[in-house]
């Protein structure tokens, strides 16, 4: 009994959670950088840095979700 199906079933719906996961992780960035970092440079290129790697981080996660179907 093979269970390549299952296992790939999984991985499918944690990369599916993650790819949530990963969009409450740019606007946690955003709120950090509109919020801190409107007064403070340092939490605004914080956030920003947040916002690109939750972009990407959504990014990949979608390609190989999707990739899974």
């Amino acid at each position: 009994m093979s269970t390549q199906p299952k296992e790939r079933a999984n991985l499918a719906k944690i990369l599916w959670i993650n790819t949530g996961l990963d969009v409450l992780y740019v606007v946690g960035g955003l709120v950090v950088a509109y919020t801190l970092g409107a007064t403070n440079p340092f939490w605004r290129g914080g956030g920003w840095g947040i916002v690109i790697q939750g972009g990407f981080l959504f990014v990949f996660d979608l390609f190989h979700a999707l990739k899974l179907r």
